[in-house]
């Protein structure tokens, strides 16, 4: 009889993560593939079937040490900058304008970024060639602080950024691939079971990844601080390169994943989409509406959320006053360690739940943050509020690439779905910082409320524009139902609002 295992078990055509041609798919529909041959060895589980073997200790350990360092790495391109270039007799106005080409650049690559990566067989090549490409950059500010090669640095950083995080999505996805469970075809409940399995184990391991990152933020920052006083800034990039070199060790750690044997209907659709062309992919994921739901609440989860600490330090500023730097850290710091807690255990909720009712409620702490900062000026409490960023981010955080994968699932197109919501993300996020600013310079508290605004959007464009993309455990989602407390609550809004899996 023959082992069938979810839909996710080819990431080369079913998730996104591979770009076999039309002609290669049509061989493998052809002839038989030594993949699909042999089956990993696998152990029978009480029910009949089989269970995949979980995702190799080293390469789990390489997926969390890369998130780790990658976020190390990407640090170096946050505030430092600005400070290293100031210390350099550089102008406001001449170090806006460089910063402003690197966002100009980010934005406009993240659709051919993510295109890109599609293309290219190889996702850990891919992230490899970005990785260094950042140290490039970091190198190039530290040798060369003239306009020219600053200028160069921020557009290769730019184009870099777009690749190195979609590719890491990728590699992910490939791995919860290769290991879902596989249950017997004599269950009826196979495909349902088989498909939350997989939903839920991808949303654990998204949730680690963000996990890692916010830590490697958060102690990096502490460290580039650092060593910025107590050396200089320009060394601060020279550190930023060196954090490189055990980023890369990690990513070489990660072994390959090895694609398991498709079920009869992922055959199947294999062989339609052969025959269909290239761009039939493309064609599904643009003709989603789920996409553009998505899409409009990641930009108002941006348009709230980019300019609510820059406006929140000024404040701090004129409050605090010698005391400003430390409260300012505390609010960086203190959301990106909880945020690490927080992420792992929001991810687990996704696949039990569905992804639409985390969202209703983590996003909710959006314009709650932002009616607190308008009513309150005191250092202490803005270092509480800064706790609900640590709700919201964290969601954010897992729900980026776990919905995408939803979303592009059949299509291949994973990383090009990546990169439009990275633009929705760019647009937002200028935006916000834009409109506060003008509003903050008539009345802060103004600043404040227009960004709440814009997070109560946010939470109504989730529960009006955007359809349930998950699949709730069912098993674990009915004994939560039947309890009191958030569990019973998230898994009420998963019943209410599908879920719509298409």
């Amino acid at each position: 009889m023959e082992s069938e295992i979810p839909e996710p078990a080819e990431p080369a055509d079913e998730i996104g993560t591979g770009t076999a041609t039309v002609s290669d798919r049509r061989a493998r529909t052809d002839r038989p593939d030594p993949t699909d041959a042999v089956d990993p060895p696998a152990e029978p589980d009480a029910a009949g079937g089989t269970v995949a073997p979980p995702i190799g200790r080293r390469s789990q350990h390489g997926l969390d040490w890369l998130n780790f360092f990658v976020a190390n790495l990407q640090t170096a391109f946050g505030p430092f900058i600005a400070v290293y270039l100031t210390s350099e007799h550089w102008t406001q106005g001449q170090i806006g304008l460089v910063l402003t080409v690197g966002s100009v650049t980010a934005m406009a690559s993240q659709v051919p970024a993510g295109a890109f990566v599609d293309m290219l067989g190889n996702k850990q090549l891919a992230a490899m060639w970005s990785i260094l490409a950042i140290v490039a950059s970091c190198l190039i500010l530290a040798i060369l602080p003239e306009r020219l090669p600053v200028t160069a640095a921020e557009v290769l950083h730019g184009f870099a950024s777009c690749m190195l995080n979609p590719a890491i999505a990728a590699i992910t996805l490939s791995l919860v691939a290769a290991h879902t469970t596989s249950r017997s075809p004599r269950d009826r409940s196979t495909d349902a079971a088989e498909k939350a399995a997989g939903h839920a184990a991808l949303g654990e391991r998204f949730g680690r990844n963000s996990s890692f990152a916010s830590i490697g933020n958060a102690m990096a920052a502490g460290l580039m601080g650092g060593v910025g006083y107590w050396v200089s800034a320009r060394a601060t990039f020279f550190l930023g390169a060196a954090l490189a070199l055990p980023g890369l060790l990690a990513l070489r750690a990660i072994e390959p994943a090895q694609p398991r044997m498709p079920t009869l209907s992922v055959r199947r659709a294999k062989g339609r989409a052969a025959g269909s062309g290239g761009t039939q992919g493309i064609g599904v994921l643009l003709r989603d509406r789920r996409l553009f739901g998505f899409a409009a609440c990641v930009i108002f989860f941006h348009l709230s959320n980019a300019a609510m600490l820059p406006l929140a330090a000024g404040q701090v500023t004129r409050e605090a006053g010698h005391l400003a730097e430390l409260v300012i850290a505390a609010c960086i710091l203190v959301p990106q360690l909880l945020g690490a807690m927080l992420s792992p255990r929001i991810g687990r909720w996704a696949g039990i739940y569905g992804r639409r009712p985390i969202m209703l409620v983590a996003f909710a702490a959006l314009p709650i943050r932002g009616l607190l900062l308008a009513i309150s000026t005191s250092p202490t409490m803005t270092i509480a509020v800064q706790l609900l960023d640590a709700v919201s981010s964290a969601a954010f955080g897992v729900m980026l690439p776990l919905v995408a994968a939803d979303l592009s699932r059949g299509t291949g197109r994973f990383n090009l779905c990546m990169g439009l919501l990275g633009l929705a993300m760019g647009i937002g996020a200028s935006l916000s910082t834009t409109l506060a600013g003008f509003v903050a310079d008539w009345s802060l508290q103004a600043g404040f409320l227009v960004l709440a605004g814009a997070g109560l959007a946010c939470v109504l464009s989730v529960l009006l524009l955007f359809r349930e993309t998950g699949m709730p455990d069912p098993d674990v989602a009915k004994e939560a139902a039947a309890s009191r407390g958030v569990g019973g609550f998230l898994f009420g809004w998963a019943v209410r609002s599908g879920p719509k899996v298409g």
